[in-house]
């Protein structure tokens, strides 16, 4: 809604009318101990956001008629000034609606008409998860004779570390995202007559027939073997899709703050060097890139952007909760600067779990 050029033409706008708003979560947890939890959790919870629509509104102009105490209002910002959720129906049938009530001259001059007199955009989400640090490498080199594994001194273990790895369930995750983005892809950009297959169809049937469509080939073929591995193209390939559907993206690890940091960095870098070479387009397929400069970049703004003061508000320092072990496990291109790494402990206590920072 910032940038008016790309949205006046509201090509996009009624693309998500018709199909809903593709939004692509990149997960960075790796499937083992604690982290295999929170990945189950979050492909419920994403998943869940399918039963959302967001619809854009202004005074006297809402869904139901304005009734002040269930509207959450929002005074620091100066276009959007209130939101209200609604839900109807029951069971599998339960819908929510997130009305944003914006400012009129905001909604007279940026919001396309087609979002316009009560539309409803309906969310339509997809979860990409791929573990990228030690954890990850130590669960699939170990995945094999885990279950052989002596269990004994687990109560000494840091209980992240604890519990029987599953790559698989990455696997399925990334398959299931791959349908979906699959299905989106035919129904936005179609190329032949095969029938159209919905959200639903693509996470519930597992052997549903659809072609591969011509611009997720690559990121197929990254699916494809990615079993024992990390394999970062993934969610590269991912996301760079989803932004050429008119997506949006999501990233997210466990704090948000030091592996989330490095993928955010490394992705605005890929944006900014393609939007340079081509003179204005940051997500230009046709372009190649020179990735030595791409992580010089990223790590310029790994170390003088606004990644570091992140960690300082979370944890009270301004270094990435890496050491230098767990750095030399991480793809070369999330691998953290040298220089902003916090070690093992926070604040130097040396063998005191209080002093852990969390990545």
């Amino acid at each position: 809604m910032s940038d008016k050029a790309k949205l006046d033409s509201g090509a996009w706008a009624e693309l998500w009318i018709k199909h809903g708003f593709l939004v692509t979560f990149e997960g960075l947890l790796s499937a083992a101990g604690k982290e295999l939890g929170m990945i189950e959790d979050a492909a419920v919870g994403i998943s869940m956001l399918r039963m959302a629509s967001v619809m854009i509104v202004t005074e006297g102009n809402t869904f139901d008629g304005v009734n002040s105490s269930s509207c959450i209002p929002v005074p620091d910002s100066p276009y959007l000034k209130w939101v209200r959720i609604n839900s109807y129906g029951k069971g599998t049938q339960t819908r929510y609606l997130v009305e944003l009530c914006v400012d009129v001259n905001f909604y007279a001059q940026r919001v396309p008409s087609s979002l316009k007199n009560k539309a409803a955009v309906r969310f339509y989400p997809m979860l990409y998860e791929m573990g990228v640090d030690i954890r990850q490498w130590g669960s699939n080199a170990a995945a094999a004779n885990f279950n052989k594994s002596n269990t004994s001194g687990h109560e000494e273990m840091d209980d992240d570390e604890v519990g029987i790895p599953d790559n698989d369930v990455l696997i399925a995750l990334n398959y299931e995202a791959f349908r979906k983005m699959n299905a989106y892809a035919h129904a936005v950009y179609r190329y032949n007559e095969e029938p159209v297959v919905t959200w639903e169809q693509a996470k519930s049937d597992l052997h549903i027939h659809q072609p591969i469509h011509p611009m997720l080939k690559g990121l197929h073929e990254f699916i494809k073997s990615s079993a024992g591995k990390m394999e970062h193209g993934i969610l590269d390939e991912a996301a760079h899709a989803a932004s050429k559907l008119g997506g949006g993206a999501a990233i997210f690890c466990k704090s948000g703050k030091d592996r989330t940091a490095m993928q955010v960095t490394f992705k605005q870098s890929q944006f900014v060097n393609r939007f340079l070479q081509t003179g204005g387009d940051g997500l230009a397929d046709e372009v190649d890139l020179d990735m030595k400069k791409v992580f010089k970049d990223a790590t310029l703004m790994r170390v003088y952007g606004t990644r570091l003061p992140i960690c300082d508000k979370n944890v009270g320092q301004p270094l990435y909760a890496f050491n230098s072990l767990q750095a030399r496990f991480m793809p070369d291109i999330l691998k953290p600067p040298a220089r902003a790494l916090a070690g093992f402990l926070k604040g130097g206590r040396v063998f005191s779990r209080e002093g852990l920072i969390e990545s």
